[in-house]
């Protein structure tokens, strides 16, 4: 029993990126100190970590893209850069007392929930084990890289990697590269490895929606006027969000509302391509807009009207022992293929294995169709809680604003397991079942399901088991505290 004579709870999280380390610091705040945080790379950062690309940035202005606690004041651009982000969530772990509970170089390998124990057993890579009241699983939604298996892969002779896997040691001087993939990760780096190799060829299956991207360095004023005025950045967060709330609108039931970012996107595609038809043929979408995520970037575009770049439109080519196949048959010579094809969207846990009650596994259970009630909780998986889980990713937004929204509702769970001394709560089935129902109603008419492209929003079976298809604001409201009645205490 702790001091105030309610009992104590101890808690394992399972990632450090965002969603992990703001959860260690929300329970540190809470009083909760028995807590670790288990990190399978060498440093907290998580996608940020791992993703060191050259010209690796956010989408997402910086004063938004942070938590509300900590907005951050020393952010170089206003779009922050990935060593930005790093350097933030690791002055996170050091000004909050979080690093004492990190572990790094530490995968969880298995977490099971014991009936009689009413706790959690985890493995951890690091052949050791011990039982948690509390787990929390913050692997996030783009965490395993995804490299498509095109025919002939396995007789390539060159070096491949993926962009999340960046080789910092190789050199492309001289180099010719074959790039794989147009997506949020591609439009970064490829202009920088444009600017190094001999000749790039870019195999695009379809164009992404670019936009022009309003950045801007902030000068060493503007970072103590940050400091010394929070209002100045509260007023930016508040501009930024909402912004991108009124789009969600656009995303789900009122698509018209897209339109003047579509018309924005068609007039910079015309200006930068009018002298190239045929780039501006291939780097016109043939889907709507917010179907796939916009992408921003001022780089793109005269990056493949440089000499050195070709941009191949099509379906996936095929590999041979020295190069790729485009769907004409037409063979070019590559030294290196760079894989710019995302990340596996449906590995929310993966690739940790998840027992819940009678030992059924989570992946098993979800069969293809990841669920949680609120993005959070799974019924059977009891004081189990996945940060940025499934329908809780952004068409607009950041994914910090619904990290603390889900803290909230974390923080109430705990406390009414306090207050009941209670030594676990599950979620109804009936109430998971509603849940499904209510994604399906209301992703059916939403871009990401009629926009006409196939993306990682949503399954081939036409589920959207990513995206939150509704404004922030009710998401926020709706997870303010844990509803009793939908849960069964024990």
């Amino acid at each position: 029993m702790s001091k105030n004579g309610k009992r104590e709870i101890s808690a394992a999280i399972v990632g450090g990126g965002f969603g992990g380390v703001g959860a260690a610091i929300k329970l540190l705040e809470a009083g909760i100190t028995d807590l670790t945080i288990f990190e399978r790379n060498d440093g907290v950062g998580g996608v940020w970590q791992a993703n060191s690309y050259p010209g690796a940035a956010c989408d997402v202005p910086s004063h938004l893209y942070s938590f509300s606690f900590a907005p951050g004041t020393e952010w170089s651009r206003r779009y922050a850069p990935q060593a930005d982000i790093e350097q933030y969530l690791n002055h996170l772990v050091d000004d909050y007392g979080v690093r004492h509970h990190l572990r790094c170089n530490t995968a969880v390998e298995s977490a099971q929930f014991d009936g009689n124990k009413k706790s959690w057993h985890v493995q951890s890579s690091d052949g050791q084990a011990r039982h948690f009241d509390i787990l929390i699983s913050a692997c996030g939604q783009l965490s395993n890289p995804s490299i498509p298996k095109l025919d002939g892969i396995e007789q390539f002779k060159g070096a491949s990697f993926h962009s999340a896997n960046w080789d910092h040691d190789y050199d492309f001087t001289g180099k010719r590269v074959a790039v794989v993939g147009t997506g949020a990760s591609a439009i970064q780096f490829v202009p920088e490895v444009a600017k190094q190799a001999a000749h790039v060829d870019i195999y695009q299956r379809s164009a992404p929606w670019i936009l022009h991207k309003f950045d801007r360095q902030y000068a060493a004023w503007e970072k103590r006027f940050f400091k010394r005025f929070p209002l100045r950045v509260n007023l930016s967060r508040r501009f930024f969000f909402s912004a991108f709330e009124i789009l969600t609108y656009g995303f789900t039931t009122r698509h018209w509302l897209l339109k003047p970012m579509q018309a924005a996107s068609n007039a910079f595609r015309r200006k930068e391509f009018r002298d190239h038809p045929d780039l501006l043929a291939k780097t016109t979408p043939d889907y709507q807009i917010g179907c796939k995520r916009a992408l921003f970037s001022n780089d793109w575009y005269p990056t493949l009207k440089r000499p050195n770049v070709e941009l191949i439109h099509g379906t996936s080519p095929s590999v041979t022992a020295h190069g790729l196949v485009d769907a004409d048959g037409t063979e070019r010579p590559v030294d290196v293929i760079i894989w710019g094809t995302g990340f596996k969207p449906l590995d929310f846990v993966a690739p940790m294995q998840v027992h819940g009650l009678d030992g059924r596994e989570l992946s098993a259970v979800w069969n293809g169709r990841p669920e949680a009630y609120l993005g959070t909780t799974v019924a059977g998986f009891p004081n189990m809680f996945i940060m940025y889980g499934p329908n809780t990713n952004h068409g607009a937004g950041s994914v910090p604003y619904s990290n603390e929204c889900q803290y909230r509702y974390i923080l109430d769970a705990i406390k009414k397991l306090q207050n009941g001394d209670y030594g676990y709560l599950d979620l109804k089935s009936e109430v998971m079942e509603n849940w499904r129902h209510e994604m399906e109603r209301r992703s059916a008419d939403s871009v990401w399901n009629k926009g006409g492209c196939s993306s990682w929003y949503v399954t081939d079976k036409g589920i959207n088991t990513n995206n939150w298809p509704g404004p922030w604001l009710e998401y926020k409201r709706r997870t303010k505290s844990v509803k009793p009645q939908e849960y069964h205490f024990v």
